[in-house]
């Protein structure tokens, strides 16, 4: 099985922070409708080489919800036939997560999201802190956020997933905690939370300075509020997401599964075929190659074996469960022991070493890329 990645690039404006590609203060129809019609043409012109079924859709970006409910509707209503006509099983869909911004929650695009079957819906909150939030050029406040949690809880939608970020400007110590805490009194249906450390780049850690906490308090932040998830039943499933019981995130575990996946759209990123290809990341050039019929990817990357078996250790050792050792030793054709035995007793502190699985211990969890290393 598989999943169908859709990327929106649209936005109402940039936080600081982000490195996805977007395009800000847009808000044109006629350009939204085109790339729409764009996002269709180009899951056709990949549909056909794809081997796998697909029983994932998750649309980011950007800000998927800037669309509003009524072109929403067109896109799914045309990506549902594309791959229900491509499924031999038209049921198989189990999860449509739609990545939604607070400032687009209102009445009219909860109706449109409590009509979709298997919907899943992702809130970036980051923080309640609204000195934070302007330091990071996020343009909500809190009572902007309050009011969109009432709305949704005060809905059908049940499967709903928010994000945090641990060590934004002006944290302190129980931010992120008390942010978890107050974001589940409001909205007590939440099932799964997304927690990340900040990342930032060289210019705005200088002008950040005075304002962020070091790694060392970042790291104290971030345990309290994992202890603090953990405490309330969402158990971490992967290094930087949280949920309860049968809410994992079943797009995003494909991933890290390393399934096929198809991605749509300017910028996006999809791996089929033993080929991981990137998309051309302008938006005049996506239309042309789109207008031509031609696929709009700039990149492709030929994943070897020895490419496999790398990520598939990277992104196993990411998530709880580690290495699946049946799996790797089918997949691989090799015997995983015994080829990283050696490596493993000598940096058994880290593990936890079963018949089954290869997992990095709780106590070093947040150190889980360094010690990937080791195997790599």
């Amino acid at each position: 099985m598989s999943g169908l990645y859709i990327h929106i690039p649209f936005c109402s404006y940039k936080c600081s922070y982000c490195n996805f590609y977007s395009i800000v203060n847009m808000n044109d129809n006629d350009t939204y409708k085109k790339y729409i019609e764009s996002l269709i043409i180009e899951l056709k012109l990949r549909i056909p080489n794809y081997k796998s079924e697909i029983e994932t859709i998750y649309l980011g970006g950007g800000t998927p919800s800037i669309l509003g409910a009524d072109l929403l509707k067109y896109l799914l209503d045309n990506i549902f036939e594309i791959v229900n006509n491509h499924n031999k099983n038209k049921k198989l869909i189990k999860e449509i997560t739609i990545e939604s911004n607070i400032n687009n929650i209102d009445n009219e695009y909860i109706s449109y999201l409590e009509s979709i079957e298997n919907i899943r819906i992702s809130l970036g909150l980051q923080t309640f802190n609204e000195k934070s939030l302007s330091i990071i050029n996020r343009h909500t406040d809190k009572y902007d956020i309050i009011n969109a949690l009432k709305l949704i809880n005060n809905s059908t939608l049940e499967n709903i997933s928010v994000d945090f970020i641990c060590g934004l400007p002006l944290n302190t110590e129980n931010q992120i905690k008390d942010d978890i805490l107050f974001s589940l009194d409001l909205l007590p249906k939440i099932k799964h939370i997304s927690l990340y450390y900040l990342e930032l780049t060289q210019s705005l850690q200088k002008k950040w300075h005075n304002f962020l906490p070091n790694d060392e308090e970042s790291v104290i932040f971030y345990k309290k509020a994992s202890n603090t998830l953990e405490g309330l039943g969402f158990k971490r499933y992967e290094v930087s997401n949280y949920s309860l019981p049968n809410y994992n995130s079943i797009h995003n575990t494909n991933y890290w599964l390393l399934k096929d996946y198809i991605g749509i759209g300017v910028s996006a990123v999809g791996c089929y075929n033993n080929e991981r290809y990137n998309n051309i990341k302008m938006l005049k050039d996506y239309f042309y190659s789109i207008s031509k019929h031609q696929l709009p990817q700039q990149q492709i990357e030929y994943l070897d074996m020895e490419i496999k078996k790398k990520e598939f250790i990277f992104l196993s050792l990411r998530t709880i469960k580690g290495i699946d050792i049946k799996k790797y030793n089918y997949i691989f054709n090799e015997d995983f022991y015994h080829h990283y035995n050696k490596i493993i007793m000598n940096n058994k502190e880290y593990f936890n070493i079963s018949i089954e699985y290869l997992s990095i211990k709780n106590y070093y969890f947040n150190y889980v890329d360094e010690i990937s290393l080791l195997l790599l």
